[in-house]
């Protein structure tokens, strides 16, 4: 007798490009999966059929040209950074925004436009493309069920580029190497590098990312992404610091001190700013870790 399953569960990979290749798959199978999600977070349900998706870089790049058509620069980047999540439910999210993106996108003809003949939008012409007057609205209507959730990834994952890009310290390695160990709570090395490629110009720098077991190599002003998590032990093996490193560790520390007021002391709101489980890679507070 044949099993009759309730529900199919997309798996993918945890990448960015797996998901987006799992929404295509969902799109050309003309399926609706009731969930989405990385094979490492599946918890398995009763009658649900499950479908491991294998990453297209092809097919994940004609999902992200749909979401620039449907939802312009900011969408897309907004649609990224909830991507990057480690929220269980990121990847259903996702799906489900793209989905409701792409009908809408479906839903917008010229034909009532008061500014149709005037307007030099590709759907008064033969393309059939999106307007660019709405192009961008969708990800804006936070009410929406289908995206509000995408928004509130989007603006966590945010936060925590801040807690990196404020907090991330660099030790000096023989060589000349530059080297940043982070606990992120979401994959958000990808969306840093540029930042700090940026400003480290020529200088070769290491961002390591122990929670995800990937690292961030950029040498003169290119980067890469590398995971780690094939590797012996999961670490990277690097040189020694410099013989400076610990002389200007304790002078950072000693000025950061130098700085505090002490009759204004708040332990909660610094906890707030500075989140506590941070501390451990923090070079002027690891010690009170």
């Amino acid at each position: 007798m044949q099993e009759v399953y309730d529900s199919i569960a997309y798996l993918y990979d945890g990448t960015l490009e797996g998901l987006f290749t799992a929404v295509f798959c969902a799109f050309e199978r003309h399926e609706v999966p009731t969930d989405v999600c990385r094979e490492a977070d599946y918890q398995p349900r009763l009658s649900q059929l499950t479908i491991t998706i294998e990453t297209s870089l092809q097919k994940a790049d004609r999902v992200r040209a749909g979401i620039l058509r449907a939802c312009g620069r900011r969408g897309y980047r907004r649609v990224r950074r909830a991507a990057l999540s480690d929220d269980s439910s990121a990847g259903t999210d996702v799906y489900r925004f793209v989905a409701f993106a792409m009908a809408e996108n479906a839903k917008r003809p010229c034909h009532g436009c008061p500014r149709r003949g005037t307007c030099r939008s590709a759907f008064c012409s033969p393309r059939q493309s999106s307007c660019p007057k709405v192009v961008g609205r969708l990800i804006d209507d936070v009410t929406n069920p289908a995206v509000k959730p995408v928004h509130k990834l989007s603006v966590a994952v945010n936060r925590e580029c801040e807690h990196m890009r404020q907090f991330l310290r660099f030790q000096e390695l023989e060589g000349g190497l530059f080297y940043a160990r982070c606990n992120p709570k979401a994959n958000v090395v990808p969306l840093i590098m540029d930042h700090f490629a940026e400003r480290f110009n020529v200088q070769p720098f290491i961002i390591y990312d122990e929670n995800h077991a990937i690292a961030g190599i950029s040498e003169g002003g290119d980067w890469q992404l590398v995971n780690t998590r094939d590797w012996p032990d999961h670490e990277l093996k690097l040189p020694p610091a410099t013989a400076t490193e610990a002389v200007m560790a304790d002078a950072w520390r000693r000025f950061y001190r130098a700085l505090s007021v002490n009759c204004r002391y708040n332990p909660e709101l610094r906890r707030q700013l500075m989140p506590k489980r941070l501390w451990k890679n923090i070079t002027e507070v690891k010690g009170e870790a």
